[in-house]
């Protein structure tokens, strides 16, 4: 089937802009919202299997509206159209189906970059319900999940037991699971937290800041990060859920070690501080002679980044990102 012949469909595909970050799962409900407004018919797109290489996990998802607006990726942009066109033909028909584009599809013309093949489920049931309820648990951020099943076009919102489900076939059903973003929690002042806050921000995460002084906040803010002021020897309750990462980069010693008591009651999935392996040292014996268990202190990152010792801030906070990056996908497996 040659690209022209994909769809006779008339509508002009348009990508949608959200206001979102592509990768957020948010933006995908947020355009099926629109369309449930508007009274125009949409679909979810799901990569249900993978065959050698792809450039998107398995579960990744787009939602395409029956005027041609779509949003998200299925892939590194190359099939995006040819997939949001088809997902318009099968809203027009007003049934499920499942595609497959790349290596054995009959799609010729449509060819991955990385050579192997994926198979997205086009969802055109979904109902306004739903839509909401997973619209709110995003923004309440807590995890859960949506059964789709191909073989009646129907689909439901699953409760999950924890961090660790992953999106899956499940007999004939696939369970795709949803995860919040990573949120960062920084803690400290200066030129370091302005530049993870600016980094974190520019990745499309949510970032919150806590400072023990003015210094850099006005900067901070402009970014559109919250900032409270601390002042005092414990910390305020911190926006933090097993999806949380908390940073500290603080210089004053005492006040940090204090401070660290407190942040190491939560349980956020990446907890770390700045400093040299001296001083990472002198601070696991502060926090042991304080009676910190042993199992929280040995959750703290130090000295923070996947590389260094950095030089500058802006190097600092891409080491730092990147080792909650990675922190993050261990997490999610």
């Amino acid at each position: 089937m040659a690209l022209d012949e994909i769809s006779k469909s008339t509508v002009p595909l348009v990508p949608y802009d959200t206001g979102l970050d592509p990768d957020d799962p948010a933006s995908v409900f947020l355009l099926l919202q629109e369309g449930l407004a508007e009274g125009i018919a949409g679909a979810l797109l799901t990569i249900v299997d993978i065959s050698g290489g792809a450039p998107r996990a398995l579960g990744s998802q787009m939602a395409v509206l029956a005027d041609g607006r779509y949003c998200g990726y299925v892939s590194g942009g190359c099939v995006e159209a040819a997939v949001a066109a088809e997902a318009v033909r099968a809203i027009e028909s007003g049934g499920d189906e499942i595609l497959r584009f790349g290596t054995g599809s009959p799609f010729i013309d449509i060819k991955l970059p990385c050579g192997g093949s994926i198979d997205v489920h086009v969802h055109v049931g979904l109902s306004a319900e739903l839509v909401h309820q997973a619209q709110a648990r995003l923004a309440e951020r807590q995890p859960f999940a949506i059964r789709l099943r191909p073989a009646d076009g129907a689909s439901e919102l699953v409760p999950v037991s924890g961090v660790s489900e992953r999106s899956s076939w499940q007999g004939e059903n696939f369970v795709r699971q949803y995860h919040p973003l990573t949120r960062l929690v920084l803690i400290g002042e200066g030129h370091e937290l302005v530049a993870l806050s600016s980094i974190g921000r520019a990745s499309g995460l949510p970032v919150a800041a806590f400072m023990s002084s003015q210094n850099g906040s006005e900067i901070v803010e402009g970014h559109g990060t919250p900032v409270t002021l601390v002042t005092g020897a414990t910390l305020p309750d911190l926006p933090v859920d097993p999806f949380t990462a908390v940073v500290f980069l603080l210089h004053d010693r005492f006040k940090e070690s204090r401070l660290l008591e407190s942040a190491l009651g939560y349980d956020p999935f990446y907890v770390g501080a700045l400093g040299s392996q001296r001083t990472h040292a002198g601070r696991i014996a502060k926090l042991q002679s304080a009676g910190v268990e042993e199992a929280r202190i040995a959750r703290l990152h130090g000295p923070i980044g996947l590389f260094g010792p950095t030089r500058t801030a802006s190097t600092l906070a891409i080491s730092v990102l990147g080792e909650i990056a990675e922190a993050r996908m261990r997490l999610d497996g």
